[in-house]
C-alpha cells in the first residue's frame, strides 16, 4: 500500500512526485490473541427446580444439594457443593458459579452437575446430568419419586390358621401402581415399594374363598405385630347331598353307609333308616374333592368320585345317586297293612336263632334280608308303634319257603286306640280343671303328651284363621284369641297345650285343624292327641293321630 505526494518546486517550476510507502500490521497477531481471550474467566447462574413426581405440586422449603464442577482457567475441575433449602416454589440457585470462556462455549458435555432433594415423602439423590442440559436463563425441572419401603404380609386360612400359598395379592394405592403378586410356600409375600407416605390397600384372594381386605398406610403397618399384617381367608362352604338306591328296583335304599373321604380323612352317615336313602354332608369346603364310598350288607359296594364340591352341588339328582346291587342271595321282604304297603317298620332278623341284622322298611313297605344260605333258618319279627307285632309270618323258614312275594310280605294289623270318655262337667263348668288356658263361651283346647310342636288352627264363620302367627280376630263381633302356644321354642314340655277361646262368638261353623309344626321324636310313628270344645258349658272331646308334616281337619262345630 502506498500514497503519491506531489511537491512544487519554485526555481524550475517543476513538480516533484514523492512516494510514501506504509508499513503493514501483522494480522496474525490476532490469532497469536485469540486463545487469551478464550481464557477470560466467566460467571454463571445453575437454578434447579424441584417438583413431586405425577404431581407437579412443588417441593418447597426442603433440604437440597447441588454438587457442580468450578473449572480453571485451563481446565482444573473443583467439585464444589451447595446445600441449602428450597424457596416456597420448590427453586434453588448457585450463583456465580466460575468457568473460563472456552468452557463456558464449547465444554460441559462430560462433566456433569448432580443434584439431590428429600423431604418425609419425596425423595432423589445423586441425580446427574450434563452441564449443559442445565439452562443458564431458565430452572432445570427434576421430579421426585415417593419415597418407598419393603413389608411384608402373610394370607392364612382362617379356619384352621395356616398359610394360604399360591392366594393372590393385588396391591394398589396412593402413588403407586397397581400390581398383582402371588403368596409363597409360607402364604407371604413382599410389598416391594410401598410408600412411605400414603395408604395402600392390600386384596388377597383365592379360588373356593372369601376375599380379605388390608387398608393402612406404612406407619399403621410398622406399628402391627406379625399377627396383625395377615389378610385372613374365609373357606366358601356348602353341603352335598347323596342319594342311594337299590339297582334292581331303582327305590331309596335306607340304612346304606355311605363313607366321605377328603385329602385322606373320611367320615360316615347312615342314610335314613325312615325309609328314605337320602344322606347329607355339612360345611364342606367348595373346592374340595369327593370321593363316596357306598355299602350295605347284602349288596355290592359302589363309589362315586370326581367332583368338588361345587360342581357337586349343581348336579341333577340321577347323578348324585348311587345305586347298590343287591347279591344274588338276597331277598325282597314286605310289610303291609290293610294291603297297603306300610313304611318305617322295625324288622329284626334272625338266622338260626341269632339276631344278626335290623333293617326298616322303605316308602314301598320294602326291606332286604341279605346272605341267606340253603339251609339258613331265617326268623323275622315286625314291629311298629300304633301296630301289634308279626313274630309268626317268617318263622324259621329256608329260601325253599321264601320263594313267593306272598310267603315274603309281613302285615301288620293296627291296634285300636281306646276312645277317651269325656268327662261329664257339671253346670256351669266352664273352666275344667285339666284344661290349661281361659275360658269363655266358646272355647277349643288341644293337648298332647310329647315335646313335639303341634299347632291348633281355627277358621271362625268369617273365613279368620286363628293361629301362632294371627293370634286374634274379630267376626260379627266376636273375638278369638290365641293364649296359649305351647313348645314353639323355648320351655318344651311332654304335657303341652294349645287354647283358643270367645266371648260372645257369632254363629256358623268353625272349622278345627291340627299342624305339626315341629317334629322332635326319634321314631316316625304318629302321635295322639285329644281336642276339647266347650260351647256355654257342654264339653266335647276328639281323639286323634298325627304324623310328622301332618295337617289335618279334626272336627267343624257349629254355633247357633
Amino acid at each position: 500500500m502506498s500514497n503519491k505526494v506531489t511537491v512544487t518546486n519554485a526555481e524550475n517550476s517543476g513538480d516533484v512526485v514523492l512516494v510514501v510507502k506504509r508499513k503493514k500490521f501483522p494480522w496474525w497477531i490476532f490469532l497469536l490473541l485469540l486463545p487469551l481471550v478464550l481464557l477470560i474467566p466467566v460467571k454463571r447462574d445453575i437454578s434447579v427446580e424441584f417438583l413431586e413426581g405425577g404431581t407437579g405440586i412443588a417441593v418447597a422449603e426442603t433440604p437440597a444439594a447441588v454438587v457442580y464442577p468450578e473449572i480453571s482457567t485451563f481446565g482444573g475441575v473443583v467439585e464444589k457443593t451447595f446445600s441449602g433449602n428450597t424457596d416456597t416454589e420448590g427453586k434453588v440457585v448457585v450463583k456465580d458459579a466460575k468457568m473460563p470462556l472456552w468452557y463456558k462455549l464449547f465444554g460441559g458435555l462430560r462433566d456433569s452437575v448432580s443434584v439431590s432433594c428429600e423431604n418425609d415423602c419425596n425423595g432423589i439423590a445423586g441425580l446427574k446430568d450434563s452441564y449443559k442440559s442445565f439452562p443458564e436463563n431458565s430452572f432445570k425441572q427434576v421430579h421426585l419419586s415417593a419415597k418407598t419401603s419393603v413389608e411384608t404380609v402373610k394370607v392364612i386360612d382362617v379356619d384352621d390358621n395356616e398359610p394360604l400359598p399360591e392366594a393372590t395379592v393385588t396391591i394398589s394405592g396412593d402413588g403407586l401402581e397397581k400390581s398383582t403378586v402371588i403368596t409363597d410356600v409360607s402364604g407371604a409375600v413382599d410389598i416391594n415399594s410401598m410408600p412411605v407416605c400414603g395408604t395402600v390397600r392390600i386384596i388377597a384372594s383365592r379360588d373356593g374363598y372369601e376375599s380379605d381386605t388390608l387398608e393402612a398406610t406404612l406407619f399403621d403397618l410398622n406399628n402391627m405385630s406379625e399377627h396383625e399384617k395377615v389378610l385372613k381367608l374365609r373357606p366358601l362352604k356348602g353341603c352335598v347331598k347323596v342319594i342311594v338306591k337299590n339297582l334292581k328296583t331303582k327305590t331309596l335304599l335306607a340304612g346304606a353307609t355311605v363313607t366321605l373321604t377328603i385329602d385322606g380323612q373320611s367320615q360316615k352317615l347312615t342314610t335314613n333308616t325312615n325309609g328314605v336313602g337320602i344322606g347329607q354332608f355339612d360345611s364342606l369346603r367348595i373346592t374340595q374333592q369327593l370321593n363316596f364310598l357306598a355299602s350295605k350288607s347284602g349288596y355290592a359296594d359302589t363309589t362315586l368320585s370326581g367332583y368338588n364340591v361345587k360342581d357337586f352341588m349343581a348336579l341333577d339328582e340321577e347323578k348324585r345317586t348311587m345305586y347298590l346291587r343287591p347279591l344274588t342271595t338276597s331277598l325282597v321282604f314286605i310289610n303291609t297293612d290293610n294291603n297297603n304297603v306300610l313304611e318305617g317298620v322295625t324288622n329284626k332278623i334272625y338266622k338260626n336263632g341269632s339276631l344278626v341284622a335290623t333293617e326298616y322298611s322303605n316308602s314301598k313297605g320294602e326291606f332286604i334280608v341279605s346272605n341267606i344260605g340253603e339251609n339258613d333258618k331265617i326268623s323275622i319279627v315286625a314291629s311298629k308303634t300304633g301296630y301289634s307285632t308279626n313274630s309268626t309270618k317268617v318263622k324259621n323258614q329256608t329260601l325253599a319257603n321264601l320263594n313267593t312275594q306272598a310267603s315274603r310280605t309281613i302285615p301288620l294289623t293296627k291296634n285300636e286306640q281306646p276312645k277317651p270318655t269325656p268327662p261329664t262337667p257339671p253346670n256351669n263348668n266352664v273352666n275344667p280343671p285339666d284344661l290349661k288356658g281361659q275360658s269363655g263361651d266358646l272355647r277349643v283346647n288341644l293337648q298332647w303328651y310329647t315335646k313335639t310342636d303341634l299347632d291348633l288352627h281355627v277358621i271362625d264363620p268369617c273365613g279368620n284363621e286363628i293361629y301362632f302367627s294371627k293370634r286374634r280376630a274379630s267376626c260379627g263381633g266376636g273375638v278369638g284369641t290365641l293364649d296359649l302356644d305351647a313348645n314353639a321354642l323355648f320351655g318344651t314340655t311332654s304335657r303341652p297345650q294349645e287354647n283358643i277361646y270367645w266371648n260372645s262368638p257369632s254363629k256358623g261353623t268353625y272349622t278345627i285343624k291340627v299342624h305339626c309344626f315341629k317334629w322332635r321324636e326319634r321314631v316316625p310313628t304318629p302321635i295322639t292327641y285329644n281336642i276339647t270344645v266347650i260351647d256355654k258349658g257342654v264339653r266335647t272331646d276328639k281323639r286323634g293321630q298325627i304324623s310328622s308334616g301332618g295337617n289335618i281337619v279334626v272336627l267343624k262345630h257349629t254355633v247357633n
